[in-house]
């Protein structure tokens, strides 16, 4: 055999060995390409981005845009919470044509909950070749609606990030975990207590509120407007004082005129507050507003007595009336915001 013939036997060998090398490795990045488009795959490859913190990656994955509101979307807020995803397991995976529904579980500390993912076949060169690629389609987040149950705005942090209370529900999306919500700015009428809003799993509709809490000082200031309104009703001198929680049947009979008329508080009434209504809405609650009120209401009724002179001017008759008895008389309305120089005070609709 010679020289040169060797040579080409080395050669092929060579490029022999070459062929099937590549053929293998084209096989086996066939079958890894193929086995990570997987929709079970692409599942589990979203929620470890999850369970790492990569909210900003996750996010990508499901095509869903970022938006200002959306405060606890951001890895900075992930990772301030407590009780995040500490682990996944793939249950099961449904596939029909070109929809796919992954199912799993996902475990935090606090317990676990299943969820489920969809997905749907995309169309590229891949598909081609035999590799069937999925998309994932938009997570359904747990939905949280916000209230923080105190008047006005109210400057506040959920995660570290700035919550954005502007004094309306806020509906906002949250990954599995509990994020800590503070209270930055300081009123002396009222606190609000540090909570924090707990999210297990996907795709729930949660509610979290937090009442506040009237101080010493917001107290004594709900009670003096509640008793000012009181006290504005007693100094009118109609026989039914607009608005107010007593009044007279009748004014003057025909041909007759009052004079010097007053209502005199026989005992005033006794007022008890009560905690923050998140239900309550008053007349001049704005539509898009969470509402809410701390209840006035009288534990014990007052009295009130009227007092007028009367003549009758055709036969020059005078004298004194006064009501026939003792009239029952109430407060009840709603705290609904406080200014600078106190509470204001909002009445029921009183009527005859």
């Amino acid at each position: 055999m010679t020289t040169r013939t060797r040579l080409w036997i080395v050669i092929g060998a060579f490029v022999t060995a070459l062929c099937l090398g590549l053929g293998a490795t084209v096989v086996v990045l066939f079958f890894s390409a193929r086995a990570a488009s997987q929709p079970s795959a692409v599942v589990a490859s979203y929620l470890s981005h999850v369970e790492r913190g990569d909210i900003a990656t996750a996010l990508r994955m499901e095509g869903r845009a970022a938006k200002p509101t959306e405060v606890l979307l951001t890895d900075k807020a992930y990772r301030h919470a407590t009780d995040r995803m500490t682990g996944f397991r793939i249950l099961d995976t449904r596939t029909v044509g070109a929809a796919s529904t992954v199912e799993a579980r996902i475990e935090q500390k606090s317990g676990s909950t299943t969820a489920k993912f969809e997905l749907a076949k995309r169309r590229d060169p891949a598909s081609l070749l035999g590799v069937d690629t999925w998309k994932l389609r938009p997570v359904a987040l747990t939905t949280v609606e916000v209230t923080l149950g105190a008047p006005g705005r109210i400057d506040a942090t959920i995660s570290g990030v700035p919550l954005g209370w502007k004094g309306a529900v806020l509906r906002i999306h949250a990954f599995p975990g509990k994020y800590p919500v503070a209270v930055t700015s300081q009123s002396p009428w009222f606190t609000i207590p540090s909570a924090a809003v707990a999210v297990a799993g996907f795709g729930h509709s949660d509610r979290f509120q937090v009442p506040a809490t009237l101080t010493a000082k917001g107290e004594e200031a709900a009670t003096a407007a509640a008793n000012a309104w009181f006290d504005k009703c007693v100094a009118d001198p109609s026989f039914h004082p607009t608005g107010c929680s007593f009044w007279l049947t009748s004014g003057a009979d025909p041909g007759e005129v009052w004079a010097n008329q007053t209502w005199q508080v026989q005992s005033r009434p006794t007022l008890a507050l009560g905690a923050w209504d998140f239900g309550c809405r008053t007349p001049t609650t704005a539509d898009v507003s969470a509402g809410g009120c701390w209840p006035v209401t009288t534990s014990t009724p007052g009295e009130v007595m009227f007092h007028a002179d009367y003549s009758i001017p055709a036969t020059g008759e005078t004298g004194e009336i006064t009501s026939t008895g003792p009239i029952e008389a109430n407060v009840e309305g709603s705290i609904t915001s406080f200014t600078d120089a106190g509470a204001m005070f909002t009445s029921v609709l009183w009527t005859d």
